[in-house]
């Protein structure tokens, strides 16, 4: 669905260039409609030639032509770039951060004004359009707004909302973190193949074909695993005995502290 709104991206790394290809792939926007900011010119012009969007280092007059600005910057940046864009703020501005671990009402607060901000949460697999987004609307965001958000990053994968910020710590160590579970998951069965006699090009391909087809098979059927699970375990087949072995390893609590682990360090880093 298109947009008709302008989009300022603060701070074009791959996230940023990720979302500008898709929103232009997926004709979300025109290339007249984005405006891009990098710290340095030498990026903003490799920026500009590419996409053929304006493209500077000037976060001020970048955010003062658009109406929408999406902060794709280190969290660490935030402040800085909210001081930067603060005299063009007003109530007709969505602000978008993408930055781990920052809150909205850090950044409304940051502004001192009453501003519509969303905290989206992507994850690196947005990079080959198959990331998965959640959305926290800040307390001044209507629902049309909120509407705008979820067409941009639906260009990039699936988006769901969630209402309770807190929650948002748990969704960085699940879906933030999660790719890396998967890459290793992808790893140690492809060392698994090599183990046992094959190729380790065609034990990777195995493994992340696999990984990839039972995603599917999740999204696609709704039906729970362990329902999936079950329909490839045979009686005393191959499948139960790997399935026994990851039993004894501790395989599903091991992920479970993962996430635990994980969320309390999302918790820490926002404080």
């Amino acid at each position: 669905m298109k947009i008709k709104q302008k989009i300022a991206i603060i701070g074009v790394g791959k996230m940023g260039n990720t979302m500008i290809d898709s929103l232009l792939r997926n004709q979300v926007v025109n290339s007249n409609q984005i405006y891009g900011t990098t710290f340095r010119m030498d990026n903003a012009k490799k920026i500009e030639e590419k996409f053929q969007i304006k493209s500077d280092t000037d976060n001020l007059q970048a955010a003062a032509q658009s109406d929408i600005i999406l902060l794709a910057v280190k969290p660490q940046i935030i402040p800085q770039v909210l001081r930067q864009v603060d005299p063009v703020l007003n109530k007709g501005k969505l602000v978008i951060s993408i930055a781990a671990a920052i809150s909205t009402r850090f950044i409304e607060k940051q502004i001192n004004k009453e501003i519509p901000v969303i905290r989206a949460m992507p994850n690196i697999a947005s990079l080959v359009n198959e990331g998965m987004t959640v959305l926290c609307p800040g307390q001044f965001v209507d629902d049309e707004q909120l509407e705008i958000t979820l067409n941009i990053f639906s260009s990039i994968g699936k988006v769901e909302i969630i209402h309770r910020e807190e929650l948002m710590d748990v969704v960085t160590a699940l879906s933030g973190s999660g790719p890396a579970y998967s890459y290793m998951m992808i790893e140690s069965l492809t060392d698994g193949g090599v183990r046992m006699g094959l190729s380790r090009e065609l034990a990777r391909k195995l493994a992340a074909q696999s990984v990839l087809g039972g995603a599917k098979m999740v999204l696609k059927t709704g039906l729970h695993p362990a329902l999936l699970k079950d329909e490839v375990t045979t009686p005393a087949g191959v499948t139960i005995d790997g399935l026994m072995e990851l039993e004894d390893g501790g395989f599903r609590v091991a992920l479970i502290k993962a996430i635990d682990h994980a969320t309390q360090k999302s918790k820490q880093i926002s404080k």
